[in-house]
């Protein structure tokens, strides 16, 4: 495959929408970036990593390309689907750059396949069921032509669901080691970041090894490196939930994945960061105890929470009795624990 770059195409460019589609990004798209101001901003590639997605592929498709930004380079990289994602590739293909469908070793694989081709200053990658969203190429561009030493922007992200209905909105968070390694939470969502292509020179591309928390380990990475983040204050991409997305099924390998970060956290980390690092170590278990409850994994809840009595002493003791508890009730303990969180909100 030869990456090729393609201007931005129009609403009129592309195929119809299907019969009832209207809306982003069927029958509205972004206004086209001036000339002069065009003349003056990075070029962009998008990498779509997929594997049968093809009932939401074409709208994620349509939401890169009707951005309007005139630099902006897609590259689709399926792992071989079997699905009806080839058709619609080639449905796009006259604006995609490039794409590929074959096997391949999962989605960060994918994701370095497609970075390695790419041709733009800016890299990003966008599952092939979430979508961008109007504007969000310039209004990220801009924040890199106004700060050189800029290397990562990240953007407030919108959930939704199957029909694309809006759920609820996630602002970005200041990212910081405690947080990302501590309490295993990602400080904001990876739909619609940007980097420059030089973050991953210097400190390498997407962990393949990860195939779930890939995007929590790579933040952790540049942010130790000292690489300047930035967050674009509006909401700019979006965050597909539904019962077929890897979220739903994964969450063994997320688990699996948060350990092994952790764990190079803890073995590696500098004589500043060691007091951090302990509280990792003390606290991991704890994070898998709470994974594995909310996925109604409770056996495996009740093991984590114990391990983690283990690593933090008897204080740990009246958290742990509650997972314990809660996890022997089934179905009545995630009712009484969303009874407590509302309640808890409500204070708020």
């Amino acid at each position: 495959m030869t990456a090729r770059k393609w201007p931005s195409p129009s609403l009129a460019d592309l195929p119809a929408p299907p019969p009832g589609k209207t809306g982003w990004p069927w029958t509205e798209a972004s206004p086209a970036v001036p000339a002069d101001e065009a003349a003056r901003l990075p070029s962009i590639t998008v990498v779509v990593p997929s594997y049968q997605q093809g009932a939401f592929l074409e709208e994620t498709l349509r939401s890169i390309l009707l951005q309007g930004y005139p630099d902006l380079e897609v590259l689709v990289m399926d792992g071989g689907s079997k699905d009806d994602t080839v058709a619609v590739i080639q449905k796009y293909e006259p604006w995609i750059a490039g794409w590929v469908s074959e096997k391949d070793g999962g989605q960060s694989a994918a994701i370095n396949k497609g970075w390695r081709r790419a041709s733009g200053q800016l890299l990003t990658w966008l599952n092939s069921d979430d979508l961008l969203l109007p504007g969000w190429a310039l209004a990220m561009a801009r924040a890199f032509a106004a700060d050189e030493a800029l290397d990562l922007a990240y953007c407030d992200v919108h959930v939704i669901d199957v029909e694309s209905r809006f759920l609820w909105n996630v602002e970005g968070l200041a990212p910081e080691v405690s947080y990302t390694v501590v309490m295993w939470r990602t400080p904001f969502f990876q739909q619609g970041f940007l980097a420059r292509r030089r973050v991953f020179e210097a400190c390498g591309y997407v962990d393949e090894s990860m195939h779930f928390a890939m995007d929590t380990e790579l933040w952790l990475r540049v942010l130790l490196a000292g690489r300047k983040f930035a967050r674009v204050p509006r909401s700019l991409g979006a965050l597909r939930v539904h019962p077929a997305t890897k979220t739903s099924k994964m969450y063994r390998t997320l688990i699996a994945n948060m350990f092994e970060m952790t764990k190079r956290f803890i073995d590696s980390a500098p004589p500043e960061l060691r007091e951090v690092a302990e509280r990792a170590r003390r606290r991991q278990h704890w994070n898998a105890a709470h994974i594995n409850y909310d996925n109604r994994d409770h056996v495996e809840a009740r093991r984590s929470a114990l391990r983690h009595l283990g690593d933090e002493g008897w204080r740990a003791l009246p958290r742990v009795a509650g997972m314990v508890t809660l996890s022997l009730l089934g179905d009545p303990g995630h009712e009484l624990l969303a009874l407590w969180r509302r309640g808890k909100t409500a204070v708020r």
